[in-house]
């Protein structure tokens, strides 16, 4: 009974429901200058009654009567644009909604005026370096205006402010710039209706570059001041072998430069200055520049591998360094005799090679001995390793002892693990050497009988050879060349015979230079009829290619023997046949 009571109670009650009960009010009008429109913005009513027919809109110039512009009969729609005829007047705007739940009763907003107010000018906080990242971050607070839509961040060059990025956040990152980039911040904040406040004062931060000096143990710095703060006070701070930052010291204000002496080399140091707002204590970091220090490396090995005497005019050495120390250069150092070593030679170091080769020609081998060691020079200009010293050989001209030609010499000094053996070779040209016999690593001197010279000339030099060292090497040093001659008196013919074996008037004798030397032949007019600098060849007794005529020449001879000593001989041939 009840339920039926209660059901016919329902049918019979008027239906009541949420419809256009409140219409929607004007949020705001935004006006565009270029097309002269002003947009009327408003919020959607909820309609539950399907009541909902149209919106009208209404524009009043100067406070005069109200004039209709349109209608919109979508109740999703929620602005509409109204062109002005004048943009010098003053407009104002009202709405109309058809209709609430009954279907008769309407709803006016309250009019609405074109808003030209811009937010309040607001400041950035700080522009500053990320200590990890190293990106450039600016941030502020969010306006106090209750309509700001969002900001645009804008960087100052050439005079002209460029947008940057817009944003409705209060915190950015600016990827697109770096220490060698450097940006000057502004910020500018927006309402609904694109109203821009004025354009913040530029920040900047402060943007820091360093140099590291391994030789003096400095790090240079020198840095920009930080732009947007009237009084800043500025801090460095380190960050040693990534054990944290912390603060190192405290700068003046308008300091812009400092040297950090007695750095211990081998630590990883990264600093940055902290630069802070003394009103505010605001604070933004510069950009973090790192020393990754390390000791020089000196030379695991500089090893002069032998001296060497080169045919006689020169002094050839070698030497072994280490391509990947941190040397620049070589000095090699030379000692004649027993003085005291005085450069010689500077020679850059090339980090792709290990192995170098020097010759030097202010030599004298055959009277004296040289020493040689070489320096390595590091990238301070230092002296960072001394080579051992090579010594060259001198072989002593020989002494005749009876019947036995005696050599002496000095043996190769220098060598890490010293001479394993030795060898004496000869030579009848100086051109072609042979092996002669083997000495014992400690011999000096050799003997050499005067009848086994089966030659005009005989020469000899040493040859040290050099016992396997740490680097699994060995070298060979070679002496200077003494000879011995066998020399004696000179023999001109006094007469030749053309058909005969005695045909040939040249010099006779053992040693003779006969790469020296002339003969003259004269008539007994005194007119020269022959002339040749080849005296081993001679005069065969021709004059124009015929046979001279019997009688009497008169003969000079001008020539040298092996040990430099200059012969004149003048006297007469007879030519018989």
């Amino acid at each position: 009974m009840f339920t039926r009571l209660l059901l016919i109670l329902l049918i019979s009650t008027p239906h009541f429901c949420m419809g256009l009960d409140n219409g929607p009010e004007i949020l705001r009008v935004c006006l565009n200058n270029d097309t002269k429109t002003a947009t009327l913005f408003w919020n959607q009513p909820n309609d539950l009654c399907n009541s909902f027919v149209r919106y009208k809109i209404f524009s009043s110039e100067n406070n005069g009567p109200w004039n209709y512009v349109g209608t919109v009969d979508k109740i999703a729609t929620t602005n509409y644009p109204v062109f002005l005829p004048d943009l010098t007047s003053s407009w104002k705007f009202k709405l109309i909604s058809y209709y609430a739940c009954n279907g008769i009763d309407s709803f006016v907003s309250n009019p609405q005026i074109i808003d030209q107010s811009t937010p309040s000018p607001l400041e950035l906080d700080s522009v500053s370096f990320d200590p990890i990242s190293q990106k450039l971050c600016a941030g502020w607070k969010t306006n106090p205006s209750s309509d700001t839509k969002g900001y645009w961040i804008y960087n100052y060059t050439n005079s002209v402010w460029d947008k940057v990025l817009e944003t409705n956040k209060t915190f950015i990152v600016l990827n697109n710039f770096s220490k060698l980039n450097p940006a000057k911040v502004a910020i500018a904040t927006y309402d609904s209706c694109d109203n821009f406040a004025p354009i913040s004062n530029n920040h900047q931060a402060a943007y820091l570059n360093g140099v590291l000096d391994t030789c003096t143990k400095e790090v240079s710095l020198k840095w920009t001041l930080y732009q947007g703060w009237a009084n800043i006070n500025q801090y460095l701070i380190l960050n040693k072998n990534n054990n944290g930052f912390s603060q190192s010291y405290t700068l003046l204000p308008s300091q812009t430069s400092f040297i950090i002496n007695n750095i211990t080399l081998g630590d990883n140091l990264c600093y940055y200055v902290r630069t802070e707002d003394v009103a505010t204590k605001k604070t933004s970091s510069s950009n973090t520049v790192c020393f990754i220090t390390r000791k020089l490396k000196i030379p695991a090995i500089n090893y002069l591998n032998n001296v060497t005497v080169n045919n006689d005019i020169s002094i050839k050495l070698s030497f072994t360094a280490d391509n990947f120390a941190d040397t620049d250069s070589f000095l090699i150092e030379k000692a004649e005799n027993t003085s005291t070593f005085t450069p010689l030679y500077k020679l850059k170091h090339n980090p792709s090679k290990s192995y170098y080769e020097i010759e030097d020609i202010s030599v004298d081998v055959n009277n004296k001995t040289y020493s040689y060691r070489i320096q390595t020079i590091d990238k301070c200009r230092n002296v960072s390793s001394v080579s051992n010293i090579g010594k060259s050989i001198l072989l002593s001209k020989p002494t005749l002892k009876e019947n036995s030609y005696e050599f002496n010499w000095s043996l190769y000094s220098g060598w890490e693990m010293g001479i394993s053996s030795q060898t004496v070779e000869i030579s009848e040209n100086r051109f072609t050497w042979n092996f002669f016999k083997n000495e014992k690593s400690s011999a000096s001197k050799l003997f050499f009988s005067k009848e086994e010279l089966l030659s005009d000339s005989l020469c000899f030099r040493i040859k040290n050879y050099e016992t396997v060292n740490s680097q699994n090497s060995s070298a060979i040093s070679i002496s200077n060349t003494k000879c011995i001659y066998a020399i004696s008196d000179f023999y001109i013919p006094g007469t030749i015979n053309p058909y005969s074996k005695n045909n040939i008037l040249k010099v006779y004798g053992s040693g003779l230079d006969k790469n020296r030397g002339k003969i003259e032949v004269y008539n007994r007019w005194g007119e020269r009829v022959f002339e040749t600098n080849n005296i081993e060849q001679g005069w065969d007794g021709k004059i124009n290619d015929s046979f001279a005529l019997q009688g009497c020449y008169l003969y000079k001879a001008y020539f040298y023997d092996q040990q430099n000593n200059y012969y004149l001989k003048t006297g007469t041939v007879f030519i018989i046949r």
